[in-house]
């Protein structure tokens, strides 16, 4: 017998994949141009709409949203989006490249309902985050972004993604990280796909992911900053043998109460594992439908009910 299904408790939405930075680790390979066949306002307002538990449980509640891309903000309906899934109950986080935060604009999409903000840092100085960001000026914009984001109280956490190029700097990260007032480093160790597959040469062996996750429980204990792994499923492994102190790692995400959505609407058990478990357009927009069908997709013929 196959397990029940579970629905999603956090979906990272692609609202768009149009983004102003050039990432040496991106994902998506974006750029800076229009992509075509993105989901509309009104198909992403019905996706929100199935969103919502059609049926009152005790202690049932939407998925929160993570807003992100890409970058969000260039979506010129996010401010609504955002406002809209508010209005049906629904937690939202937003993750945007800094770029484009002014003050006027994080309060606008803090009123809408935006709860907390992520801002990607990936070295301690302009030199070495630009490098990494592929534009100059992207850790001016950035840590900018996050003086602006604590100073009208959103709180905001900082991603970094580890690698060989910045794991002799983390210490730095993290006191910047400390200094710009983040309550929390999530550090994403570099899965090498979309452009990331140029510099998979700098992903950490072995040897250094145990000495960065040994790191990150010390800091953990430590403080102030609460401490995530993410993309290292042997992190709990490691934790357990080790008898680390601190929170218990999650590991992998990927299938966990988590689930991506792409800017054409694909989704994903996250977004570094391109393969599509089926198009939400296909389910009217439906994300319980799709998702549904995904956890079981052999109909009663035995045949897929989703496109391959």
């Amino acid at each position: 017998m196959s397990a029940p299904f579970q629905f999603p408790r956090v979906i990272a939405w692609e609202v768009t994949r149009q983004c102003p930075l050039k990432c040496r680790h991106c994902r998506a390979a974006a750029a800076n141009v229009p992509y075509s066949r993105e989901l509309s306002t009104a198909e992403c307002r019905k996706v929100i709409d199935s969103l919502v538990p059609a049926v009152a449980q005790p202690n049932a509640r939407p998925p929160m949203i993570i807003w992100t891309g890409g970058e969000p903000m260039l979506r010129t309906d996010i401010l609504d989006l955002v406002r809209y899934a508010t209005q049906h109950g629904i937690r939202s986080v937003m993750a945007p490249c800094g770029m484009l935060v002014t003050e006027e604009r994080l309060r606008e999409l803090k009123d809408a309902g935006v709860m907390a903000c992520s801002f990607s840092l990936d070295g301690p100085d302009a030199a070495a985050h630009d490098a990494f960001r592929g534009v100059p000026g992207a850790y001016e914009n950035v840590t900018r972004a996050m003086s602006i984001a604590h100073a009208i109280g959103m709180p905001f956490q900082v991603n970094t993604t580890v690698s060989t190029l910045n794991v002799d700097k983390l210490d730095a990260i993290y006191d910047k990280a400390v200094s710009l007032g983040a309550a929390k480093l999530d550090l994403f160790f570099l899965v090498p796909v979309g452009r990331g597959k140029g510099i998979a040469d700098y992903a950490l062996s072995d040897e250094q992911t145990k000495t960065v996750l040994d790191w990150c429980f010390r800091k953990a204990v430590e403080g102030p900053l609460a401490i995530k792994e993410t993309c290292c499923p042997s992190a709990p492994g490691h934790w357990a043998r080790q008898g680390q102190p601190g929170p218990r790692p999650t590991g992998c995400l990927g299938g966990r109460g988590f689930a991506f959505l792409s800017h054409v609407g694909d989704l994903q058990t996250c977004g570094f594992i391109d393969v599509p478990c089926g198009n939400i357009r296909d389910y009217n927009c439906d994300f319980r439908a799709l998702a549904a069908a995904a956890a079981n997709p052999l109909g009663e013929t035995g045949t897929c009910r989703h496109r391959d």
